[in-house]
């Protein structure tokens, strides 16, 4: 298939791979939007401590073409960066795998940088070298204050980056301004998640039972399942025609002794371990709501899906999810109150209701591939 456009090498430090494959998900995404209009290959450096040399793993995904870095890290490394040893295999590993990029594909007409750290450093020098334009986009919590944030050498860092870039795409505006207190200079335009309108589509059947599905791969602090689980409890006592569902690659050891403890366990909560996209998409299409409970979030892809398959969104009103979540689509309620969240979910099981029909529509003109990827076509 013959593209026209321009050659963007997607710059990935976060990206699905062996070793974790759901890292980065919605970066997978964006590459495949993009891919719909312009060619793209994907550089993505994974340290595998399973590893004893480097490993170069080349996949072609429709029109997306990836190249996967895995490199040998050693168990008494120090963080990435924060160690010599650590640095000098990961420049190893980018070497080795520009030297692919250009082999196969040839001089890049543009770095599209996903998520700074760690791969910020390289992008950077990478853009100089080459000559030529350089975005990023922006995913992680870590430029929000609070326990995830990062340190100030990694800020130092991100400083640079911002400043190199020729557009910087968070995926919500709250994460925009944060980043642009950094980098008061930099260019930023919102360019939110995607998702797969193909996959995640309407249920064709009603629903006969009430299920709310909550899903993510981080618990704590940012997506306060305890306290999610608390509500649960205590909508159990007034309401027996319900189920919540937690689909989760986190650690569920907390939440799963929690929900033992309040003897909701396997009889109102149920938990998951990693499902595919296509897996996922037919769970929340059978649901009556999605429910996030998070103390902060930027904005996650789990609620354009949810959308997309004609399902209302109960979360809560923290950074960017009320630049998109409101009264036609979700309900909101305040993190950490664990009694607006029991409203939400009881008003949901006394009839609450969402046209389908609209919040399809909605993720159809804002999430879709063709939307995101004319977007980000035209910001190049």
């Amino acid at each position: 298939m013959s593209h026209k456009g321009k050659k963007v090498l997607f710059l990935c430090s976060w990206y699905p791979n062996r070793k974790n494959p759901t890292l980065g998900n919605f970066v997978q995404k964006h590459a495949e939007a993009v891919s719909l209009l312009n060619e793209v290959v994907v550089l993505a450096i994974i340290a595998d401590d399973t590893n004893s040399s480097m490993e170069i793993v080349e996949n072609k995904r429709g029109a997306l073409n990836e190249i996967l870095i895995y490199y040998p890290k050693k168990k008494t490394s120090l963080p990435l960066l924060g160690s010599i040893q650590a640095f000098s295999q990961y420049k190893k590993a980018f070497s080795l795998g520009m030297k692919r990029v250009i082999e196969a594909h040839g001089k890049p007409d543009l770095i599209h940088l996903n998520v700074i750290y760690p791969l910020g450093y390289f992008a950077r020098k990478l853009k100089t070298k080459l000559g030529i334009p350089m975005v990023t986009s922006e995913h992680a919590s870590g430029f929000q204050a609070g326990p995830n944030a990062y340190p100030r050498i990694i800020l130092s860092l991100a400083k640079k980056v911002l400043k190199s870039s020729d557009c910087v795409m968070p995926v919500s505006k709250d994460l925009g301004e944060r980043l642009k207190k950094l980098a008061p200079s930099i260019t930023v335009q919102v360019v939110p998640n995607v998702v797969n309108e193909a996959i995640f589509l309407p249920s064709e059947t009603p629903q006969t039972a009430h299920q709310f599905v909550h899903i993510s791969n981080a618990f704590e602090p940012a997506k306060n399942v305890l306290g999610m689980l608390r509500a649960v409890h205590q909508l159990s006592k007034v309401s027996s025609n319900f189920s919540f569902h937690i689909i989760s690659d986190g650690d569920v050891t907390k939440a799963h002794q929690l929900a033992r403890e309040l003897g909701i366990l396997n009889s109102f909560v149920f938990f998951y371990p990693t499902m595919s996209t296509v897996e996922i998409a037919n769970f929340v299409k059978n649901c009556s709501a999605l429910v996030l409970f998070s103390n902060f979030e930027n904005f996650p892809c789990v609620i354009p899906e949810a959308w997309m398959c004609g399902v209302p969104v109960i979360a809560t009103t923290v950074n960017g999810i009320p630049e998109f979540a409101n009264d036609s689509n979700s309900i909101l309620v305040e993190p950490r109150n664990e009694a607006q969240l029991v409203e939400a979910m009881q008003a949901m099981l006394n009839g609450k209701s969402f046209d389908p029909e609209e919040l399809r529509t909605y993720a159809l003109t804002h999430f879709s591939y063709a939307a995101v990827g004319k977007q980000l076509d035209e910001i190049y």
